[in-house]
């Protein structure tokens, strides 16, 4: 997992969607400059204005009923659907942000609030999100090896953005869709952006963002993706999708019947646009595309449309070209040198090709590691 397709230079759209997980799009044609039209700057998605939003005594009403009506379902959920409810890191970490997400994302509908919550429990338990936060998890997803077809190629970047949020970086190109596996793929998609979404909880500092480059990478990728090099590659040739491990390769029915068959890779970018849509309201707020090429804006107009009505996100296109927005230096208004990739213009740690999955797969499970080490001696 909208509005108008015509792109403006801060570009909102509704609801909450991961961003690509596929490289090959169809060719689409455009006339004149569509980057360069003009539309109302979207509001700042920070913690303050979430604040803001419940400061008035109706707002403060609406919460607590809210809180109310969450205690009694949770209480159900662990007795019966959702035992492993109470070591669900989501359903625990900051639960007053959590309430104030699905609020947000069901147009402050308390009944819509609770009708989502318990959908994403129910959905937790059959997609097993809790194995994502086990010793190995991590580096299993992302290789090749134990998760093939993975073609993992974004990851945490491990550093903040100006208000102390994280965000998640990411190089399009080091993804081969010759070799993806859509199951494989998404499982590993999932994994970074639930290990986000507790980070932004545990923060309270507001949404996350994204800083995904399209450009293209000199070298073959040797982290997770196996693409690279400037290749060109088909779909078509992609194995699993010929062989209909897109239907067969399902988790479970009920995730086939929730997500549909993944037989290309838009289906497989249509079902993580519904994960993050339903299951992850509120945890990315701003989408920034590095060096993107007319194809690629071509796709944006089709998976934007699957975006769900719901909160918001910015999404802009930075790069040298004329009909992108600005440059990437605009980055800097939001990212402090020192918290900003090399390759993107800042003084922090270098991208260096695909090193910057390795490193976050390294956090990932020193992170799980110690949380187990603490688990076994409380």
């Amino acid at each position: 997992m909208v509005q108008s397709q015509v792109p403006s230079q801060t570009r909102r759209r509704s609801g909450l969607a991961l961003l690509p997980l596929v490289l090959l799009c169809p060719t689409w044609t455009f006339l004149g400059n569509p980057f360069r039209t003009k539309a109302p700057k979207t509001p700042e998605t920070s913690v303050e204005t979430v604040n803001k939003d419940f400061a008035s005594p109706e707002r403060k009403e609406l919460l607590a009923d809210m809180e109310r009506h969450w205690s009694v379902l949770e209480e159900r959920l662990k007795a019966e659907t959702y035992p492993e409810i109470v070591d669900d890191p989501y359903f625990n970490v900051n639960v007053q942000g959590l309430l104030q997400r699905y609020l947000i994302a069901s147009k402050y509908d308390i009944r819509e609030a609770l009708i989502g919550l318990e959908r994403t429990a129910k959905w937790r338990k059959e997609w097993d999100v809790l194995d994502y936060y086990r010793t190995g998890a991590a580096a299993e997803l992302f290789s090749e090896d134990s998760n093939p077809g993975a073609e993992m190629y974004f990851s945490d970047s491990l550093l903040l953005d100006k208000e102390g949020r994280p965000y998640a970086a990411g190089r399009l190109k080091f993804a081969n869709p010759e070799n993806m596996h859509p199951w494989h793929h998404l499982r590993a998609g999932v994994l970074v952006f639930e290990l986000m979404a507790t980070k932004v909880a545990a923060l309270g500092k507001g949404p996350g963002s994204y800083i995904l480059d399209i450009g293209a990478v000199e070298q073959q990728g040797n982290v997770s993706g196996t693409a690279g090099h400037q290749k060109v590659y088909n779909e078509g040739r992609n194995p699993y999708y010929t062989s209909g491990a897109g239907t067969k390769d399902a988790p479970s029915q009920e995730i086939l019947e929730e997500l549909g068959s993944l037989d290309n890779g838009f289906a497989v970018l249509k079902a993580a646009i519904t994960i993050l849509n339903r299951h992850y309201p509120g945890i990315v707020g701003r989408v920034f595309y590095l060096n993107s090429d007319m194809v690629f804006w071509g796709a944006f107009k089709i998976f934007s449309r699957w975006i769900s009505d719901r909160g918001s996100i910015d999404f802009q296109f930075l790069g040298p070209a004329q009909w992108r927005e600005d440059p990437v230096s605009k980055l800097l208004e939001y990212y402090d040198s020192d918290q900003l990739f090399e390759e993107w213009g800042g003084s922090g740690p270098k991208l260096n090709g695909d090193e910057f999955m390795q490193r976050a797969i390294e956090r990932y499970e020193s992170e799980a590691m110690e949380k187990e080490l603490v688990a076994a001696t409380s």
